[in-house]
């Protein structure tokens, strides 16, 4: 099964996103804070991550420069 990461940090919004790829069969974790869900990122394997730019922490295109020097997976902002 595949894993998404959702970085989002309004809980409603990254919940419908989780809802919808499970019900699609994916499997997806949610992290709400920038700085977290780079660790998360960086450090578990995730077939993809979907990225909001307005972020507490760092914000999305930080998170997305870093996450591009670091690994080769989609990034969906």
């Amino acid at each position: 099964m595949e894993r998404v990461l959702i970085i989002e940090d309004d809980e409603l919004i990254a919940e419908l996103e989780r809802d919808y790829l499970e019900a699609n069969g994916f499997q997806a974790e949610i992290e709400l804070d920038g700085t977290l869900g780079l660790q998360k990122a960086l450090n578990e394997n995730y077939d993809a991550v979907i990225l909001d730019v307005m972020l507490p922490g760092r914000n999305g295109f930080e998170i997305c420069r870093e996450l591009r020097e670091s690994l080769n997976l989609p990034i969906i902002m």
